[in-house]
């Protein structure tokens, strides 16, 4: 029951994030402004709520992992659950505060990317050993992270390039709408970015769910 249960609240998220990311791109085109609720972009906005939710959520069974590995029969070692938690914990923290935007652009980028890089060098014998015995779950976090990456990281890379050579008068029509093209081009930029570091997130979550659920109950494997 408990993994259907799981299944259900992933697709459940999914058509929620696309159904914001849908409104949040009709609001662009009807209002040429978006309201501060659904800013994907914004300080506390539900979208960034949802983010901040997701890695607490991650965070907090990676946390109980780490409490109740004894339990498992056979336990990841200390570190993989404690590094993965405080990933996940400061990911939420910066999400609510913007801590990012306090500073420039490659420290906060070099803070993920440390730590996503020292996650493999210093846990791969964990995670060769989960490759071997949760192959499933693990290529579940793999997408997840993939599509993280992928989306966040890689529109953040490219925004430069996205206005070579574009004027700033720029214009288009769509469905009778006059658009200014930087201007939703901009839009669409952050919400592919926000977007997909919240579908790789909710994915990742799924992933750590399932792995935590058969350490911890395994009557459910």
């Amino acid at each position: 029951m408990l993994p259907k249960r799981l299944r259900f609240g992933l697709w459940f998220l999914i058509g929620l994030e696309f159904g914001l990311a849908l409104a949040y791109l009709v609001a662009v085109w009807r209002q040429q402004s978006v309201p501060a609720w659904l800013d994907w972009n914004g300080l506390r906005s539900l979208p960034s709520l949802m983010q901040a939710a997701t890695l607490f959520a991650i965070g907090a069974l990676a946390l109980l992992l780490l409490i109740c590995r004894q339990r498992t029969q056979r336990p990841v070692s200390r570190l993989l659950p404690l590094a993965l938690a405080s990933l996940c914990l400061y990911g939420g923290i910066d999400e609510l505060t913007k801590l990012h935007l306090h500073l420039n652009q490659y420290n906060w980028k070099g803070i993920y990317v440390a730590i996503l890089i020292a996650i493999p060098l210093m846990c791969r014998r964990d995670l060769a050993r989960l490759w071997c015995e949760h192959r499933s779950i693990v290529l579940w976090v793999f997408l997840g992270l993939g599509i993280f990456l992928l989306g966040g990281f890689g529109a953040e890379l490219i925004k430069e390039h996205l206005y070579a050579g574009i004027s700033p008068e720029a214009s288009f029509t769509l469905a009778g709408q006059n658009l200014n093209l930087l201007f939703w081009i901009e839009h669409l930029r952050v919400m592919v970015e926000e977007f997909a570091e919240l579908l790789g997130e909710t994915i990742i979550l799924f992933g750590v769910a399932q792995f935590v659920l058969k350490s911890l109950s395994p009557q459910f494997t």
